[in-house]
């Protein structure tokens, strides 16, 4: 059971150690293969490391907005909602045959028990907007407290696509902003 000290610093000494940082996070939708668009619950991409997202190992944070800057497409039609999950598991998500590629369907996973063990919240970007040559959506006013597993400072996300949109493999940035305590 976690213990909570509430004398361990005043508040204008808790207040000036919190930290404030915004992590960029490279994900990729490339499967290796072009299928065309993809359908609600697939993997959009797999498992990926959010490096120093708490200050401490084994420590928590609070993970107040995310954006997402799509650049994979030379239209900038990358604009289909989609959820994150964030979790402490570096579990990678395998399916039966020990294979998961973006677009395979989420409720193919074998192995999710481990990693969902570990999950600390889920949000939804669903307002990208296509810039021309870039697309970006964002989720402000999160709030979603998150730990990560003792003696690491890494926390790990993943997302599942809410949208039939064909997503061109390539790359985008996942920009999550974190209070650390």
């Amino acid at each position: 059971m976690a213990e909570t000290k509430l004398r361990k610093f005043t508040v204008q000494e808790k207040l000036n150690k919190m930290d404030i940082d915004l992590i960029d996070v490279s994900i990729s939708t490339d499967d290796g293969s072009d299928t065309g668009a993809m359908a609600d619950g697939d993997c959009l991409f797999v498992v990926t490391e959010i490096p120093n997202a708490v200050a401490v190992p084994g420590g928590s944070a609070i993970l107040q907005s995310a954006s997402v800057i799509w650049t994979a497409s030379a239209d900038g039609s990358e604009t289909g909602a989609f959820d994150v999950i964030i979790t402490s598991d570096d579990t990678v998500l395998t399916d039966a045959s020990s294979n998961l590629l973006p677009n395979e369907a989420v409720n193919a996973i074998t192995n999710a028990s481990a990693v969902m063990d570990g999950i600390a919240g889920t949000f939804s970007i669903t307002n990208a907007i296509d810039m021309g040559v870039v697309s970006v959506g964002s989720k402000q006013n999160i709030g979603m407290v998150c730990k990560a597993a003792s003696g690491t400072r890494s926390l790990y996300c993943f997302g599942i696509a809410r949208s039939t949109n064909d997503y061109e493999e390539g790359s985008a940035v996942l920009r999550l902003g974190f209070v650390k305590d």
